[in-house]
Order: structure tokens, then sequence, then C-alpha cells
């Protein structure tokens, strides 16, 4: 059996290398199963010279550098296009593959085999977990999350996306895996099609995922593999919405929100997408009028609320509400 490892980068320099010596580890641990690896960097126009840093500390690579950034999924379709393994893993450049999580999630692929997509769990240095399984987007999730109600009580049932208090300790058949760590059969490329390269700010590992579990003749499933972990090497790295806008600024917002709005309108229909729209500015709007109540209320979060309320407008004007997206990233 043959492994690819993909990996997506911009500006990462601190990183890179550390992750890079976790995924050659954990290849040499499968190594005496008979099972080799190769590994593809992809890098997004860094400024830092994390290409450079990548090459330098592990020369085998095959390291693909792109004049712009046009997005993860853009990227990581360069690299499975000439990706030659059975199994293609992507990883995030800011965490560690633990020891053993490679192993974990080849023996679940190896014994499911209607499973067609397998993700790990993202701890931070605490051992906390940081990502999750979690469920297919849909007016629920969208409902206690834009509203704030699974910030209030995640491990309640308002947490509706991330399963609220269902602890998953064991292999799961879940809605769908980020792709900070998971594992992808390759015939599922030629069969389904690579990542939708319209998603720029995420929502192409969701969108494949459903894809997927809507695919039939065969039918695939996709998997929570808890076992299997990796750790965040950026303790600033994948945080709530709102504090990685206080450190990178609107942008986080204008890719979030419009990665979103496509999702919805191409999994669903424009009715379902306005619907959506329509949801966001008005939880927005009200949390936007509490936060900036005295005593009670939140600066960084109220300045937050203005940019989704402003950024969810100007991407419906760039719709024609909804009605008409881009062929390209949507950035």
């Amino acid at each position: 059996m043959k492994l690819s490892f993909v990996i997506v980068t911009r500006n990462v320099n601190k990183y890179i290398e550390g992750c890079l010596d976790s995924v050659f580890e954990a290849i040499a641990e499968v190594s005496t199963l008979g099972i080799e690896g190769e590994v593809f960097v992809v890098d997004n126009a860094s400024s830092d010279g994390t290409a450079r840093t990548a090459k330098s500390s592990h020369g085998s690579i095959t390291l693909i550098e792109n004049t712009a950034d046009r997005g993860f999924a853009a990227a990581a379709n360069k690299a499975i296009k000439r990706a030659t393994g059975d199994l293609v893993f992507f990883v995030d450049p800011r965490t560690e593959v633990l020891s053993g999580s490679l192993r974990r999630i080849l023996d679940h692929m190896e014994t499911n085999t209607d499973c067609a997509i397998a993700g790990g769990k993202v701890i931070d240095k605490k051992d906390l977990t940081v990502r999750g399984a979690r469920r297919l987007p849909g007016f629920i999730t969208k409902l206690t999350e834009a509203f704030g109600l699974a910030d209030m009580a995640p491990s309640s049932c308002l947490n509706h996306a991330a399963y609220g208090s269902k602890r998953l300790e064991q292999p799961a058949k879940v809605g769908y895996v980020p792709f900070t760590f998971a594992c992808v059969r390759a015939e599922i490329f030629r069969n389904l099609g690579p990542l939708d390269e319209r998603f720029f700010g995420g929502f192409a590992d969701t969108d494949l995922c459903r894809r997927v579990s809507r695919a039939l003749n065969p039918s695939w499933k996709v998997a929570f593999v808890p076992q299997a972990r990796v750790r965040l090497l950026d303790g600033f790295a994948m945080k709530p919405e709102v504090q990685d806008f206080d450190l990178y600024g609107c942008a986080v917002v204008r890719h979030r929100v419009r990665s979103e709005m496509m999702y919805v309108w191409k999994n669903y229909c424009i009715l379902n997408s306005f619907a959506n729209t329509i949801l966001d500015l008005t939880a927005h709007s009200m949390r936007f009028c509490i936060n900036v109540l005295p005593v009670v209320g939140d600066c960084a979060k109220s300045r937050h609320n203005a940019v989704v309320v402003k950024e969810t407008a100007l991407a419906m004007v760039d719709t024609q509400l909804g009605t008409q997206y881009p062929a390209t990233p949507w950035e």
C-alpha cells in the first residue's frame, strides 16, 4: 500500500519543519507493514520562507509553489492530481501527527471497506479537543451557531454541529470531518472528482464529505476516529471566528461567509441560501445591539458582529441575492 500526504501551506515557517518531522516519523512507524509514503507540500505564495524551510528540512518531499494564494482546495488539487497513493492524507501544517495515529486510521480503513473518508481529533498542548466530528451544515446548526447558543452551552444539545454532549470515544459514522487531519480513498477523487476550487475560505472538505455521503452504488461512509490525533503547534490557530477576526481582520469573516453561502447554494437551493443569509443577518444584528450595551456588552464581539453583517450584505449583492455564483475561487 502507498500513502500520499498533502500539506497546504501559507506563512507557517515556524511550524512546517515540526509538522514534516511528525509525518515522516508516522510513515516510518508503518513502514514495517510494507507501506510506503510520498509527501506533497503545496505552498500558497508564502512570504516568510515556508517553502524554502520545507525543502531544506526534508529534501524528499515534492514541493509545489504557487505564485498566488488561490485557497486550500485549488492548492490541494494540484497535489491530488500527482498523488499515486491508495489513500490521500491531508495534514494541517500547524499540527504534528502523534505516534500511533496513522496506524489507527489505516486499521479503520482496512476493516471498514465502505469508509471513504476518515478523520482524527485535533488537540492542543493540554490534550483538550480543538476540533472533532461535525454534522453537515443545516438550518439547526446555523440557528444554534448564529445566535451564539452553541458557545453558551458547548456540552449540550445546543451545540448541534459538534454533536453536543455526545462523547465519541470510539470510531463512529459522522456527517463530516475537517481536513486538518483526514484520509480519503484515492478512488473517491477518481469517481466523484477533485475538491471544488470555488471554495476559498473553507467548506471544500465539508462539500466533499457531503458528496461522499450522498453517493450511491457504492454507498460510502464518513468516519471519525478519535484515537487518531494531531496536536496543534500554533497556540493561536483554530480559535473561534471572533478571536481570529481580532488577529487577522475582516478577511477571516469574508472568506467564511462566502464559502458558507456557496456551500448552501450548491447543495440545497436558492431559497435555502436566502433563508440562511437572512438568518445570519438577523442573528448578528441582534447580537450587535446587545454587545454595544454597557456592562453586558463586549466591544470585540460587537465589531465582529458588525463585520459579519457587512460582509454578508456585500456577498448578497455580489451574487445578485444568491442567484449567481462565480466559477473560480471566491475570495
